[in-house]
This record gives structure tokens, C-alpha cells and sequence, in this order.
């Protein structure tokens, strides 16, 4: 039988991945990761190979020469996961007898820190985006933190995904593979940014526009992942808040629907998640501070679609305008 290119390969791993339904995300991923330890490889033979020539004692190398760049073991993991992968593709099609990945072991996993934005640096935030006068960038934050989406959701979202009234705003939310559909509710700061950036864009509500995307950058093209986590980088910057990502103001979202006494599964359903246990070990841990030292954790969160207040303590008060302070510290 006559091998293909590994670039043809590749190609054909990518439709299989696809046509399997994976994210388009994890198929970016898988690719990008088989290109790195191609690349490696043919730096390190200095020379032309085939899917064929490739050994498990390759596979072990590529991942000693990960070892002494310190890559962390996750990243270390997942490029071998998409190595295992793509030649169980080869040996399904029949272009190798085994997988030369299957037997190199990974390493031990830590599980990652969950980082979150604290109350200060999310109104600093807010603030600095309010103060910019641009309103892409103010869309995004504020669907970012009090909405709680995917950077890919909102590269997702059409003129007709948006339902605007005089009492509430709501958003039909998709994920990028077209499978899973919500509805997400609007906080009434988020819904001026979206009203004004629509009166910049002249957007109405029943325009014949309902197919084109409601978000775009100021030149006209479609809004990308990586052009949000930019906005998003660079309005931290400017906050005095680096190393700011999409997600980290998500899990700040889930975190304060969490602790405002939401249940795991409803936060889950409002996020588009099928499990936040991660989030839900953080919060208890965080109540369980503030049940020792009530008011000495966390200042007063407002996450309301309009006027409701969640505290952070034993009990809330709407009408509270002060916070007072206690001699205790935390732990």
C-alpha cells in the first residue's frame, strides 16, 4: 500500500477530527502539536521521512527534549495525547502496523491553580474599559464578566442572536460547533455598552443585517479568539492588571454566582458547562473562610441584572451602604 505525504495525512486527520464533532479548538491543538514533533524530528535526522520511519524511541526523545526546555508536565501531556491520536489515525488507515506513541507513559499532572480577578481588580477594570470610549472593547469585558462567555461564543454571535427590550436584554448564545444553544441574561451595564455600540454600528433590531456578525473590529473583519484575548490583554495592561486572560474573567463570574448561593447545576447551565466542580472545591473553601471571619473576606459583590445585592457574608443587607470592619483576619 502506497503512504501519502505526512502533510496529506495530516490534512486527513483534520477532517476526521472534525467529521468525530471535536471542537475546533482541540483540532487546532492536535495539529499544531503533531507539527511541533514533525518539525523537531526533521531537525533532528536532517532529512526526509515518511509516517512510517517514525519510532517509539523518536516519540521518547521528543519528549526528553520537551523535558529540558522545562515544559510544564500538562503541556508535556498534551502533545503526547495528540501524538497518540494521530497514529491511531495511521494505524486505523492502515499506514502503520502500531502506534509508536502508545507506550511512551505520561508524566504526573498538578492541577492547575484557577485564577480569578479579586472585587478591586474587576471594578479597576471596569472603570478603565468605561474610560476608554470605545465600545468593542466594552461589549467584550462586560460579556466577559457579567456574562460569563466563551471568547468563542462571542466571535459567534449574529445581529439576530440579539433580543432587546425596555425591561431586559438577552443574548442566543451558540457554541462553535453549532450543537449546544442557551439564552443569557444581561446585566443593565452590559446592556448600555451593547445599545451604544449598536448606535455606533447603526444596528437595529429588525435590520436586514440579521446574518452578519453583531460584533466586528473597527476595519470591518470578523472578531477571532485571539484578536479578544488582545482587547483583553491591552485593557489590563492599561488597568495596572497583566497576564489577564478571557477565562480568568469568566471563573471570576462563576466564582461570584457561586458564592452569592447559586446552585453548582444552575451556574453550570448558565455558563454552558457540563460540570464546574473545580470552581465549586475554590468556593467552599472560601465560604468556609468567611464562616470563620464573616466580614473580613471578600467586600460586598454586586452580580445583579439590575438591582438585587449578594453579599459575602452571613447575611446581606440592600439597604446596607457601608461595609464594616472586623478585628479578625483570615487564616
Amino acid at each position: 500500500m502506497t503512504v501519502p505525504p505526512i502533510k496529506r495525512i495530516l490534512q486527513s486527520f483534520k477532517r476526521h477530527l472534525r467529521a468525530q464533532g471535536k471542537h475546533e479548538n482541540t483540532i487546532r491543538s492536535y495539529v499544531n502539536d503533531v507539527n511541533v514533533f514533525l518539525r523537531w524530528l526533521s531537525h533532528t535526522i536532517g532529512q526526509s521521512f515518511t509516517v512510517q520511519d517514525i519510532s517509539e524511541a523518536d516519540v521518547r526523545d521528543f519528549k526528553s527534549f520537551l523535558l529540558t526546555r522545562n515544559a510544564s508536565n500538562t503541556s508535556i501531556n498534551r502533545r503526547l495525547t495528540a501524538l497518540r491520536q494521530f497514529f491511531l489515525f495511521c494505524v486505523e488507515r492502515k499506514y502503520i502496523r502500531g502506534n509508536p506513541a502508545a507506550g511512551v507513559p505520561a508524566l504526573p499532572s498538578v492541577p492547575s491553580s484557577i485564577k480569578m480577578l479579586s472585587r478591586k481588580e474587576q471594578l479597576l477594570l471596569l472603570r478603565t474599559v468605561e474610560n476608554m470610549n470605545r465600545p468593542l472593547e466594552r461589549v467584550i469585558l462586560l460579556l466577559l464578566v457579567h456574562a460569563g462567555m466563551r471568547s468563542s461564543e462571542i466571535c459567534n454571535l449574529k445581529v439576530a442572536d440579539l433580543h432587546m427590550s425596555s425591561r431586559e436584554g438577552k443574548l442566543f448564545v451558540r457554541d462553535e460547533r453549532g450543537q449546544k444553544y442557551r439564552f443569557v441574561k444581561l446585566s443593565s451595564r452590559a446592556q448600555a455598552a451593547v445599545r451604544l455600540y449598536c448606535k455606533s454600528r447603526r444596528i437595529r433590531m429588525f435590520s436586514r443585517r440579521r446574518d452578519e456578525p453583531l460584533l466586528k473590529q473597527r476595519n470591518g473583519n470578523p472578531l477571532t479568539q485571539q484578536v479578544i484575548d488582545h482587547i483583553v490583554k491591552r485593557v489590563g495592561k492599561y488597568a495596572g492588571i497583566m497576564d489577564i486572560t478571557p477565562t480568568m474573567l469568566r471563573n471570576t463570574y462563576a466564582m461570584q454566582l457561586l458564592l452569592g448561593g447559586e446552585s453548582p447545576d444552575k451556574v453550570a447551565l448558565r455558563l454552558g458547562m457540563k460540570s464546574i466542580a473545580a470552581l465549586k472545591r475554590v468556593a467552599d473553601q472560601m465560604k468556609e473562610t468567611d464562616r470563620k471571619c464573616p466580614t473580613a473576606g471578600r467586600p460586598w459583590i454586586r452580580i445583579s441584572y439590575r438591582y438585587s445585592w449578594v453579599g459575602t457574608g452571613e447575611a446581606f443587607f440592600p439597604w446596607r451602604k457601608k461595609r464594616g470592619r472586623s478585628s479578625c483576619t483570615n487564616p
